[in-house]
Formats: C-alpha cells, sequence, structure tokens
C-alpha cells in the first residue's frame, strides 16, 4: 500500500508549515547524529577521552595510535549522515511519500550544502592548473589521514546532495510543491539556527 500526502484545503501558510516543523525538528537531530558518529569511532578506537560539542568532536588522545585511525574517526560523521539520507529516500522510494521522510532527507544532507561551492571552485582551479588551500572539512581531513583523495571524497557529499535533492524533486507530490520547497528551505535554515545559535551552545556546550 502505497501512503499518500493530503494536500488539499487550508491557506499556504498551513500546508507549508508542517514541511517546516518536520526539518526544524530533524536538523538538529541529524547534527548531533553526525557528532556521535564521530564520538563513537573515537571510543571505539580506544581514546579515553573524547568530547562531544554541539558543532564539533574533539576525538581525545590517540597517542600512538595509527594516523588511519584519524581518518576513520574523521568519516564515522558523513558516514552517519550519508545513511540518514539514504535511509530517507529508501522509505521515500520503497513505501511512499511521507513529510517526515522528506523533512529527514533534506535535513540530513544540508550538511553537506557548504561543501559544494569548494568541490566545483577546485574543480574549476584544477583545469586551470591551479590549488586551492586544503579545507578543514572532515571528508578532506580523513581522505589525507587515510592516503586517500580528500578531492574525491568531497565530491561525493555533493553526489549525495543532488541525488537527495533529485529524489525529492521527483517524489514530492505535484499539488504540494509550491508549499513542500519552501517549508523545507525554511524549516531547514531555522533548524540550523536554533541549534547553532540557541540550543546547541546550551545541551553541548
Amino acid at each position: 500500500m502505497t501512503a499518500t500526502i493530503d494536500v488539499t484545503g487550508g491557506s499556504w501558510l498551513s500546508r507549508a508549515a508542517p514541511w517546516g516543523a518536520w526539518c526544524v525538528l530533524f536538523v538538529p537531530l541529524t547534527i548531533v547524529l553526525h557528532e556521535l558518529g564521530h564520538y563513537s569511532a573515537a571510543l571505539l578506537a580506544g581514546s579515553p577521552n573524547p568530547v562531544l560539542h554541539y558543532s564539533w568532536t574533539s576525538p581525545g588522545d590517540l597517542a600512538g595510535q595509527d594516523g588511519s585511525i584519524d581518518g576513520v574517526i574523521g568519516l564515522a560523521g558523513p558516514a552517519v549522515t550519508v545513511i540518514l539520507s539514504v535511509f530517507a529516500c529508501a522509505w521515500i522510494l520503497l513505501r511512499g511519500p511521507a513529510r517526515w521522510a522528506f523533512a529527514l532527507a533534506v535535513s540530513a544532507a544540508s550538511r553537506f550544502v557548504v561543501e559544494v561551492p569548494y568541490t566545483v571552485i577546485n574543480a574549476l582551479a584544477r583545469l586551470t592548473g591551479a590549488s586551492l588551500r586544503p579545507p578543514a572539512f572532515d571528508e578532506y581531513k580523513a581522505g589525507i589521514a587515510l592516503d586517500w583523495s580528500g578531492d574525491v571524497l568531497l565530491a561525493s557529499t555533493a553526489i549525495v546532495l543532488a541525488g537527495v535533492l533529485l529524489c525529492v524533486c521527483l517524489k514530492l507530490p505535484r499539488g504540494e510543491r509550491s508549499t513542500a520547497w519552501p517549508g523545507l528551505l525554511i524549516g531547514t535554515i531555522l533548524g540550523w539556527v536554533c541549534w547553532m545559535l540557541l540550543l546547541g551552545p546550551v545541551l553541548l556546550p
């Protein structure tokens, strides 16, 4: 049985609000789960004192550990984000449209938005024989630690983001797109603002 979304009745705001509300809820959750990915990997690597913050994680004391451990810890957070995005898209594709699934997919993948401009500019720079200063993104630093290509790992996050947006574009109910997209966008921005400026510093300083 395919799930459906009721797209009839109500004002534009009342129809957009549920989409935004789900994102306001999911953005902080996906941020925390991302950081818990780093934190859990640090614990599994034997770190005695990792520290979980609201927007970053300190892996703690890894003295004497193989350098590749830093790479694994660095990739653990993005891996959680990818899993959340893929799970939400798989639900949409296999079980049918659901507001929470669209919101989870967009909220999780929004983590990768800031990495896209660097990836595009870096690709253009490489075509001209130039190079950019190494970025501080998790994926890039993990690639260096693992002796992989940091640029390729960063580009993979852009692919995940594009896949999520394509899934949302194709599966959003046609009659709801004019309210769903603004709701998802505004809700995602509000979710980031609420967590980074208000809740996060209080709950996980």
